[in-house]
């Protein structure tokens, strides 16, 4: 008999999708589901952080709290929705001082302010340890919604912000390096659902997912639900300030940081050449192209060289 770790997370997933029929505009494998609201979407997303999983030693309580509201609104932001709303529930020790779940709700909270969203309830339950587990709500026009499928030949490829920074902080957590920035960027990352909201305004993105477990296997999806290839230039990808030094003083490759180690929560998305000049001025700087759609195979340019793009990525269930 199998286990989840003979499996890994996305086949656990896809055995469990088998067979699951669904009414809805958008139903499971993107970033969020959609429902029909007439002439709108209401777009749903759920995402659960654990103690073991991703509350690392000096991770403060209002960090979880924000953690847990910001994973659930990236998947809005993939969407290209406005973010409307988020429930929680919440597992705890008995024994947790109520102090600090004040803290985690604070953290909850001021990320639903920073978004422009409402906390609009949820439940809490008796346990062994911290689970926290969120829905987050979001609205977008129909003709808007951003979909991880719809890339095509000439297509421009390009991430919301520099990667690899999450990583880094990981890196320097286990590796007792200084780097408060990074481990910042691990620790509140930053849900990218204003830009989200610019590229769906625009009309011209073709795809869209946000960088959860990595550049590279966000590529692969991409690239896999289009049916399409993507070429991506080494050179180009924006890296996080000491993403290098982290590299160099841990020893971890500097390309499992920025491509396969994930965290980041910025967008990937693919558009139309022709919206190159009105997406940059209306992200204000926050647009660095990496490729273009090209082909039927995933590839890497580096220093001139086409080398296959690995798309492995984190996975829960395997280490």
């Amino acid at each position: 008999m199998k286990t989840l770790a003979d499996l890994g997370e996305k086949e656990v997933v896809s055995l469990l999708l088998q067979g699951v029929k669904t009414t809805v505009a958008v139903g499971p494998g993107d970033d969020a589901a959609a429902i029909d609201l007439g002439d709108r979407y209401l777009v749903v997303s759920t995402d659960v952080i654990t103690r073991s999983s991703h509350m690392p030693d000096g991770m403060t309580d209002w960090q979880v709290g924000w953690f847990a509201a910001a994973v659930n609104f990236s998947d809005i932001a993939a969407m290209g929705a406005r973010p409307i709303g988020l429930v929680m529930a919440y597992t705890l020790p008995r024994d947790m001082p109520f102090n600090r779940l004040e803290s985690i709700s604070q953290g909850v909270n001021d990320c639903c302010r920073a978004v422009g969203a409402d906390l609009l309830g949820g439940d809490t339950k008796e346990g062994t340890g911290i689970v926290l587990a969120g829905t987050a709500l979001g609205l977008v026009d129909k003709d808007k919604i951003l979909l991880r499928r719809g890339a095509k030949e000439g297509d421009m490829v390009a991430v919301t912000g520099p990667l690899g920074l999450s990583a880094a902080g990981y890196a320097a957590i286990r590796n007792g390096i200084d780097d408060p920035r990074a481990v910042r960027a691990l620790l509140e990352p930053q849900p990218r659902t204003a830009e989200g909201m610019v590229l769906a305004a625009s009309g011209q993105v073709t795809s869209c997912m946000d960088i959860t477990d990595g550049l590279a296997y966000s590529i692969g999806e991409l690239s896999r639900q289009s049916g399409a290839g993507f070429e991506v230039i080494w050179e180009n990808i924006p890296m996080g300030e000491g993403v290098e030094e982290v590299s160099r003083k841990s020893g971890v490759p500097l390309e499992d940081l920025v491509l396969h180690f994930g965290g980041d929560y910025e967008l990937l998305f693919t558009f139309s050449p022709q919206a190159v000049i009105p997406l940059q001025k209306a992200l204000e700087g926050r647009m660095h192209i990496i490729g273009q759609v090209k082909g039927s195979e995933n590839f890497m340019i580096v220093e001139g060289r086409a080398v296959p793009l690995d798309t492995r990525g984190y996975e829960h269930f395997r280490r």
